[in-house]
């Protein structure tokens, strides 16, 4: 069976990131697979990380959505690679995916990664042309999680949507002296509590949000540090912030990184702040890593951190985010316990 993926971009992101663990589900099943971007990603690792694994990976980037020259060497390409079925993610591919499957006769999944389409980037136009693709599927509609699912259920028509959470890898733990010389590397000294936070460093992630909590943290927790790691478009702003609380030397932006798992590995707690989100995948690696979650209560977030997994507050609210952080550092056993339950909970839950 061949299957193939096909993605907005393979840039730095969830949805992007699942293209790896579905490459190695299919290869270890004796699955032929292919990912198919519809742009280019400069600087990311994602497209090399698949080809080392045995991918095809293809880009057809196009100015405009509906390209005719993509679409037909899209269905073409389909056809000549025999692809049993189309598996797409995120908004321009479930449209151009729906349209390239039909015409080369072949089947469409299509999997629901958000709660529906960023109020900054709307496209009344866009957003109709999904609804068609989703209605005109004709295989099987899939969503990371209930909040995912009803944002969507109103675009589907009649026919159901199937829910299948996201599934991640467990993150191997470090020994303790490679632990400590991680996290002396990162903060000086390894005795500080270090707070972790992965995302891209855009409006929805509410990064700022999260450095005003932490400068609420600080003023209690003087010891405490925080990372930051991903990019994108708000890094100087942030960074500004940063020396505008006085956080120089404290909270750290550190950029893109392909050594997550052992960032995670070295940390105490993991932070979400986004005002919107599906079923993050940097939540449930964290959780697989056995850290505890402090995190706002948006989309399917509350599905991953269930009670005794970490913390939920409401959304843009600095102080309760802060709140919640100091109260789990004011107990380190409940800390590790805490941690120990959310990798239980992320293994019967989330494994690969």
């Amino acid at each position: 069976m061949r299957i193939a993926q096909i993605i907005d971009t393979l840039g730095i992101g969830g949805a992007e990131k699942l293209q790896l663990t579905f490459a190695r589900e299919a290869r270890a099943h004796g699955l032929t697979p292919t990912v198919i971007s519809l742009g280019v990603s400069p600087g990311s690792p994602i497209p090399a990380q698949l080809q080392a694994l045995g991918v095809h990976v293809v880009a057809y980037p196009a100015r405009r959505l509906l390209n005719a020259r993509r679409l037909w060497r899209i269905t073409r390409f389909l056809r000549r690679e025999r692809v049993s079925v189309l598996h797409t993610h995120l908004t321009h591919a479930n449209i151009v995916g729906a349209l390239t499957g039909r015409l080369a006769g072949v089947p469409v999944v299509a999997t629901l990664h958000s709660i529906g389409t960023d109020p900054r980037h709307y496209h009344p136009a866009k957003d109709r042309l999904e609804t068609w693709a989703l209605r005109f599927n004709d295989k099987r509609v899939i969503a990371v999680g209930h909040a995912a699912a009803e944002a969507y259920r109103p675009r589907k028509g009649r026919k159901p949507i199937h829910i299948i959470p996201n599934a991640v890898a467990p993150v191997p733990p470090l020994p303790p002296a490679e632990r400590a010389a991680a996290r002396a590397e990162i903060v000086g000294d390894p005795a500080r509590p270090l707070l972790i936070s992965v995302g891209r460093l855009t409006p929805p992630k509410a990064f700022d949000v999260l450095l005003s909590a932490f400068a609420l943290v600080r003023s209690q927790k003087p010891e405490a540090r925080l990372i930051i790691v991903g990019g994108g478009s708000l890094y100087g702003e942030l960074a500004a912030q940063i020396k505008t609380l006085g956080l120089e030397g404290s909270a750290m932006l550190l950029g893109e990184r392909d050594d997550i798992p052992r960032l995670l590995a070295a940390s105490d707690m993991f932070i979400s702040s986004s005002v919107r989100e599906g079923l993050p995948l940097a939540i449930l690696e964290a959780m697989m890593a056995g850290l505890p979650v402090v995190a706002t209560r948006v989309g399917d977030v509350p599905e991953a951190v269930v009670a005794g997994t970490g913390a939920l507050v409401p959304p843009g609210q600095p102080a309760a985010l802060a709140d919640a952080i100091v109260s789990l550092l004011d107990h380190p056993g409940q800390l590790r316990a805490t941690g120990e339950a959310a990798q239980a909970h992320a293994c019967r839950n989330y494994s690969t």
